[in-house]
């Protein structure tokens, strides 16, 4: 690769002062402060965008496959989440304090983290990519602050009040849930057969992810086996809001050239819930959907990921 430039951040949220954590990196020759050049990805309800969408197998990351074709990329944690701060709940024992870190505190670390991209870069626009959860807060932000955003990704969508779901079906009464790497790889494999599985994912790949996502959490040592925390608010929001009808957001809100894709065996935010979002966005001036065939939920970590990049990096780079 090219020689890359790698910054990281801890931003100011505006909010109790925690900060978020952003890492940027380009390559050294990118032009900066082009907005269709320029993308913010954002992570799931459970795992960090530091250790998604930046982590290393074969050599290289999506981060490092999107830096390389010339994008000014950036990745942000959610409070809570990775590298960024901890609300204070956190510090204490989890059954101490209800649900925290709901959606509209997640798309608010968003906004603020947009607004600190274009001041740096003097621009007024970016692209944004969101992953599960990520989607929801990327679209959420993008349906009231279509003028901040060029284009948008959602990778892993369905519909905003779907069905049952792996990471919780119940209310959550405690501040935050811990998660073991072998149910972060039975959750992973759910639903597919031995052969599928030995088909879609790399095992040294799995195991290194694994063990990069529990350590994102600096107390997943103070635990035998090691565990991450994650905070409940998005399950909350789940079962309270969009189970019952509540939207996050209204697709059709959303004006911006959008793409949807998702993986073929993801049975977490399924094609057939991808496929609806797509239909409601239908004030998008242009919308695509595509299903990369032979992965899951976590088609960026699996064997057939460069499908999942080359796909994304095409809508992102060409020109409507």
């Amino acid at each position: 690769m090219k020689d890359m430039i790698v910054e990281e951040l801890m931003v100011p949220s505006g909010d109790h002062e925690l900060r978020i954590f952003l890492r940027n990196k380009r390559r050294a020759d990118a032009v900066l402060g082009r907005p269709d050049r320029t993308l913010l990805f954002v992570h799931g309800a459970t795992y960090p965008s530091s250790v998604t969408f930046d982590f290393v197998a074969g050599g290289y990351s999506w981060m490092d496959t999107l830096a390389e074709a010339g994008f000014d990329c950036w990745l942000m944690d959610i409070r809570g989440y990775g590298r960024s701060d901890r609300p204070a709940e956190m510090e204490q024992v989890a059954e101490a304090n209800g649900p925290i870190v709901h959606t509209d505190v997640a798309v608010a670390d968003l906004g603020n983290m947009v607004e600190y991209i274009l001041a740096k870069r003097n621009m007024e626009k970016l692209q944004l990519l969101g992953y599960s959860w990520g989607t929801l807060i990327t679209g959420a932000y993008t349906a009231k602050n279509n003028d901040k955003v060029e284009r948008l990704a959602f990778y892993g969508t369905s519909m905003l009040n779907s069905g049952a779901s792996l990471i919780g079906n119940d209310r959550p009464t405690a501040a935050y849930r811990y998660v073991d790497a072998q149910s972060i790889k039975t959750r992973w494999e759910h639903g597919l057969d031995p052969s599928e599985i030995e088909d879609i994912i790399e095992p040294d790949w799995q195991q290194k992810w694994l063990e990069e996502a529990i350590a994102s959490d600096p107390r997943s040592g103070e635990h035998d086996p090691p565990m991450l925390r994650a905070p409940t608010g998005v399950v909350d929001d789940k079962v309270c809001r969009w189970s019952q009808g509540i939207f996050q957001y209204d697709p059709a809100n959303i004006t911006v050239p959008t793409l949807v894709i998702v993986g073929e065996k993801d049975i977490e935010t399924t094609p057939e819930g991808a496929l609806t979002i797509f239909h409601k966005l239908a004030n998008a001036p242009h919308r695509r959907y595509i299903i990369v065939g032979k992965t899951t939920h976590s088609a960026l970590l699996e064997r057939r990921r460069e499908q999942l990049f080359r796909a994304t990096q095409s809508f992102l780079e060409e020109e409507f």
